[in-house]
């Protein structure tokens, strides 16, 4: 689940869950673009939060909690929250909030 905001300045940043069926846990990471790079294109990705188990099989719902938002002080910093998972199981996700600043957008 992704979701993505843009700053008073044009910058837009974008977080997303990622995972896979063999070496990726269910984590969190993100990216951005500055309002002064090259149209269709975002920077490289981070890594958030690595995600270190994985989600039993007898549930079929990820992520859906995720948001993108805009701090409304500053119009300028970036909040996400997600789910990522710190070991195997049933109902144990947890959930972080990442604060992110593209620019010196003022």
């Amino acid at each position: 689940m992704g979701s993505i905001a843009t700053d008073k300045c044009g910058d837009i940043a974008l977080g997303y869950s990622v995972s896979n069926g063999t070496d990726t846990f269910p984590g969190i990471r993100a990216t951005g673009r500055l309002v002064s790079d090259p149209a269709g294109q975002m920077q490289a990705e981070t890594t958030v939060q690595a995600g270190s188990g994985s989600q039993l099989p007898n549930l079929s719902r990820w992520g859906d909690y995720s948001a993108m938002s805009v701090d409304p002080v500053d119009d300028s910093t970036f909040w996400f929250t997600s789910e990522y998972i710190a070991s195997n199981g049933t109902f144990n996700w947890n959930t972080r909030i990442i604060p992110m600043k593209l620019s010196n957008c003022q």
